[in-house]
């Protein structure tokens, strides 16, 4: 059971970033679709769940014990673009935690950017030097923390001050099987970088159950979090972290409780990206691994000034759009050696 938990942890912090705790990708992918209708969450809940499953049992039986192999062996000659394209994706999805944490510091603490751009950087420069171990310590004591906050910050919104608003937007032109398939495919783009090597020797029950961990809660998360949402709506549409507001206007002890929640959020997401970029490269000395962290992390920072809410509207959307070309092969493959073809 440990290793079942192990993974589905990882999994959960892969995806639980900044995005997802601040309130803003629930947000622009569940609210904005439908506010009555959650069958997109259903969607996107067992999408998370079928697509960590199909990656590792995909690398099991291709016999693939890296991410760059699983992807070498499913992508064939499309091996190269579909690496660059998920370098590129996990170099933005990194400066993107940079960004929030600038934008959580400034929001909470009234300081310039720059301040928790840095001190982000410095943790996950420190959690890389300890390669895979450091991921799974730092995901495995996190995520249930991150879990227990956002609940209950949800649960309190939901059931207190509960009074229905109008909406300023009762048309929204957003499609919610179409927004809840691209939410999967972004958040799910690198995730074989942390499933392919913690699945390796795994039995198939110890996929199934963390692959439907990972779903059921991710899906709980995202249910509550859009109910919350839905109910403060017009007072929280235009904001970048709409749950940090929502935890704000619950006190100052709430506030910070659920800011602590956020940082643990942006620290597990980045660790996971930053993870699987410093992966492709071979760092079993650990001076070459401290020297490729700190490299890394410098080479992003520059980037991270850019608008946080901005960068999960358009870039994300991007990218998730793309990263539906490799979910399909993935999926592909699945099926074509399941049958023998």
């Amino acid at each position: 059971m440990k290793k079942t938990l192990n993974i589905a942890f990882v999994y959960i912090g892969l995806v639980i970033g900044a995005g997802f705790a601040s309130g803003r990708e629930i947000f622009e992918y569940f609210n904005l679709a439908s506010r009555h209708d959650f069958t997109g969450i259903i969607v996107a809940s067992t999408g998370f769940a079928a697509v960590a499953y199909i990656t590792m049992r995909l690398a099991a039986r291709l016999g693939a014990d890296t991410f760059d192999l699983l992807l070498e062996k499913t992508a064939g000659k499309f091996a190269m673009p579909t690496k660059a394209f998920m370098l590129a994706f996990m170099f933005c999805g990194f400066f993107v935690m940079l960004s929030a944490c600038g934008v959580l510091f400034e929001s909470t603490l009234s300081l310039p950017p720059r301040f928790g751009i840095i001190l982000l950087a410095l943790v996950c420069f420190v959690i890389f030097s300890f390669d895979i171990k450091g991921l799974v310590a730092v995901n495995t004591a996190l995520v249930p923390l991150m879990i227990a906050g956002m609940l209950y910050l949800a649960l309190t919104s939901i059931l207190f001050d509960s009074k229905p608003v109008f909406s300023l937007y009762n048309n929204i032109r957003h499609n919610f099987l179409i927004s809840a398939v691209c939410y999967v495919s972004y958040n799910t783009i690198t995730a074989g970088a942390v499933l392919v090597p913690l699945s390796a020797q795994a039995e198939r029950r110890d996929m199934i159950r963390s692959a439907a961990i990972a779903g059921g809660v991710l899906g709980t998360l995202i249910f509550f979090v859009w109910s919350a949402l839905n109910i403060y709506y017009d007072a929280i549409w235009a904001s970048e972290m709409p749950l940090l507001d929502l935890a704000a206007a619950h006190g100052e002890i709430s506030k910070w409780v659920y800011t602590a929640v956020l940082f643990m959020a942006l620290c597990t997401t980045a660790v996971s990206h930053g993870f699987g970029i410093l992966s492709k490269f071979k760092l079993d000395q650990t001076r070459d691994r401290v020297l490729a962290s700190a490299l890394f992390c410098l080479l992003a920072m520059p980037f991270a000034g850019l608008g946080f809410s901005q960068l999960v509207s358009k870039l994300y959307s991007a990218f998730g759009f793309l990263g539906l070309i490799w979910t399909g092969m993935l999926i592909y493959k699945y099926v074509k050696s399941s049958s023998g073809l």
